[in-house]
């Protein structure tokens, strides 16, 4: 993959991190197949020279896999897979309606596996390709008004643990990338869905969440075109990732590694004040 002109597809390209990663693609010489439910919404994309497909990830697999097949027939490979179609669902676990909670996880969880599921067949036949997984800091400890969102990204946490096992022996790399905030529209109105029901008695629990995303909306730390260069440079093992493959699971973001590390010190902590009992459950013979 080293010497020719790697084939990206990638999904959720209409705006945010996913518009970044495909124009630093493009910018790296490579060759990127832009998609999103409304290509017409992928003008900027086609211009700068993007191959742009209509992909909705909650398609039935027989639609998605004519879509993949067409894709390859015309660039003759698919080398990296990017699943970054999502959205974030606000609101509390009890508000989220049970519709709420299976459009979150059409697409922030399955979505990811209908197209994996689509693409893989022709990544084990060439026995090479990286598979990166959208997900967030927020995949590594639930936070109260946005629990479902955070549940859908520890999916894409665990679920690129085990398919990177499974597939490692093909030649086939993948990476869960679990990026902090970044100044996208990510938190803005039209892509932030706010669950329809309300519960005042839940307001003391989940009201700071609610704020801090208000407040955060255009205000994230992190800036989306240094981490695209940085996920095309992770992905493609060239720059400052040259000899180094992604992790199972690869955060990215200052504010990403500090809540992550947090998290897991907590989670240790934990484990520490209760390794007396936790240890005392085993059979005596």
């Amino acid at each position: 993959m080293a010497t020719h002109k790697r084939v990206w597809l990638i999904t959720g390209t209409s705006s945010g991190l996913g518009h970044e990663i495909a124009r630093a693609a493009l910018a790296h010489g490579d060759i990127v197949v832009a998609t999103a439910r409304d290509p017409g919404k992928l003008a900027d994309l086609a211009a700068a020279g993007a191959i742009t497909e209509q992909l909705d990830v909650t398609a039935p697999d027989t639609t998605l896999s004519a879509t993949i097949t067409r894709i390859v027939q015309r660039t003759g490979t698919i080398d990296i897979l990017v699943n970054n179609a999502g959205y974030i669902l606000a609101g509390a676990v009890e508000e989220a309606s049970r519709d709420e909670a299976q459009d979150q996880f059409a697409t922030n969880v399955f979505g990811q596996l209908n197209v994996s599921r689509a693409v893989l067949p022709h990544m084990r036949r060439q026995r090479s390709g990286v598979i990166a997984n959208l997900g967030s800091m927020t995949g590594w400890q639930g936070g109260p008004a946005v629990g479902l969102y955070c549940a859908s990204k520890a999916c894409a946490g665990i679920l690129s643990e085990a398919l990177r096992a499974e597939v490692a022996h093909l030649g086939i790399t993948v990476t869960a990338v679990e990026p902090g905030a970044f100044r996208t529209d990510f938190l803005a109105q039209g892509h932030k869905v706010r669950a329809a029901t309300h519960i005042s008695e839940l307001d003391q629990g989940t009201s700071g969440t609610h704020d801090v995303l208000a407040a955060y909306n255009q205000r994230q730390p992190g800036d989306p075109v240094k981490a695209a260069r940085l996920i095309v440079e992770g992905l493609t093992g060239t720059g400052r990732c040259e000899g180094r493959e992604p992790p199972a699971r690869w955060v990215i973001g200052s504010d990403a590694h500090q809540f992550v590390t947090a998290a897991l010190d907590q989670q240790r902590k934990v484990m520490d004040e209760w390794k007396d009992l936790t240890t005392a459950t085993d059979c005596d013979i």
